[in-house]
């Protein structure tokens, strides 16, 4: 009996010491996506299967504190949706520009590249950086021909006078009207969105 209960205590001992251990996993790909974000790629999938084979158009508007937004597209085109349309962005090999792309599916889509603005402290105007970070936008209302559709906001940090430093920090989702808080501090932005023909 005394035996019994030794082998079972050495057996409890064994058992805890084993789940206490940790186990290396072989990764998969959603393991490297903090690696690719911390890069610079970003990617935002947004299903469409309820309006395949609708017609849409592109539409990149940018927006500078001050002025009126203005589309950057540069060219018009129209394409067709499928089951899912992604719009991404990664790094450029100038710190003054981010490249973006649009794909619809089926090895059909496009990219451009945005010009970005720096922002600086303005103790010191000659320090400046190229920030930029990007948030979806809230889908909540139907869609509507002829409409613009913002799917995603990409924007500048903002300069902090108070903490002394420069932040991209607040609103998860941005409001389709632009009235989130963040967007108030934003200096410079562009938003990738659509219109369906």
């Amino acid at each position: 009996m005394k035996r019994n209960i030794i082998t079972i205590l050495l057996a409890l001992v064994a058992m805890v010491g084993q789940a206490q251990k940790i186990k290396m996993n072989d990764p998969s790909f959603s393991d490297y996506l903090p690696l690719l974000n911390a890069k610079g790629y970003k990617a935002y999938s947004f299903d469409t299967k309820k309006f395949k084979g609708a017609e849409v158009e592109p539409v990149v508007m940018e927006y500078v504190k001050g002025e009126e937004p203005k589309n950057v597209l540069g060219f018009n085109v129209t394409m067709s949706l499928d089951k899912k349309l992604i719009i991404g962005f990664r790094p450029s090999d100038r710190d003054s520009t981010a490249n973006y792309l649009f794909h619809f599916g089926e090895n059909r889509g496009f990219g451009g590249r945005l010009n970005l603005k720096p922002i600086f402290a303005p103790e010191n105007p000659e320090d400046k950086w190229y920030v930029y970070e990007s948030r979806p936008f809230e889908q909540t209302a139907s869609l509507e021909k002829g409409k613009f559709i913002p799917l995603v906001l990409f924007g500048s940090y903002w300069y902090e006078p108070a903490n002394g430093g420069c932040r991209f920090c607040g609103d998860n989702f941005i409001k389709s009207d632009l009235s989130s808080d963040i967007v108030k501090f934003i200096p410079h932005f562009f938003v990738l969105g659509i219109k369906i023909k």
